[in-house]
């Protein structure tokens, strides 16, 4: 991975940490299908910032 991409990978965890709170939030207002929707893209984030930086995506 060069270094260019590194700030991506920092994005992406920034932005899975960032969906996780706002999963936590829908959850503690009730709201199910919004804490469903959430949960999949902090998971898909999550999972988007592993594969990037062990090189899979490139």
């Amino acid at each position: 991975m060069d270094s260019s991409s590194n700030w991506l990978v920092y994005l992406l965890f920034i932005v899975a940490g960032l969906l996780v709170g706002a999963t936590w939030s829908a959850y503690q207002s009730g709201s199910r299908p919004l804490t469903i929707f959430l949960a999949l893209c902090a998971a898909v984030a999550f999972v988007g910032a592993v594969f990037w930086m062990m090189g899979a995506m490139e």
